[in-house]
C-alpha cells in the first residue's frame, strides 16, 4: 500500500469500528516482523505462502478471539 502501512491502516479503521478483527499477512515470518517492530507480539498474523485450509483456520481463530485482545495487540 503506497503511503500507509498495514498497522497504520488497522489503527485508522479501529477508530471508526473498534470491534473490527485484524489479520495480517506477509511473506516475512512472524518472528522477523515482530523482531523488526512492524507488529506487536500477540497480533494475529499468517505468513505467506499459506493454503486455503490454513487461511480458513486462521480466519476462524481471529473471528473467535475476543476483540479486546486483538485491539490491545496493535498498541
Amino acid at each position: 500500500m503506497p503511503g500507509m502501512s498495514g498497522p497504520d491502516l488497522a489503527a485508522r479503521v479501529m477508530v471508526a469500528c473498534p470491534q473490527i478483527k485484524v489479520l495480517y499477512a506477509s511473506g516475512y515470518t512472524d518472528g522477523a516482523i515482530v523482531d523488526h517492530g512492524a507488529l506487536v507480539k500477540g497480533v494475529q498474523f499468517i505468513g505467506k505462502p499459506y493454503t486455503i485450509t490454513g487461511l480458513t483456520h486462521k480466519v476462524r481463530e481471529v473471528l473467535d478471539a475476543p476483540a479486546q485482545a486483538s485491539r490491545a495487540a496493535h498498541r
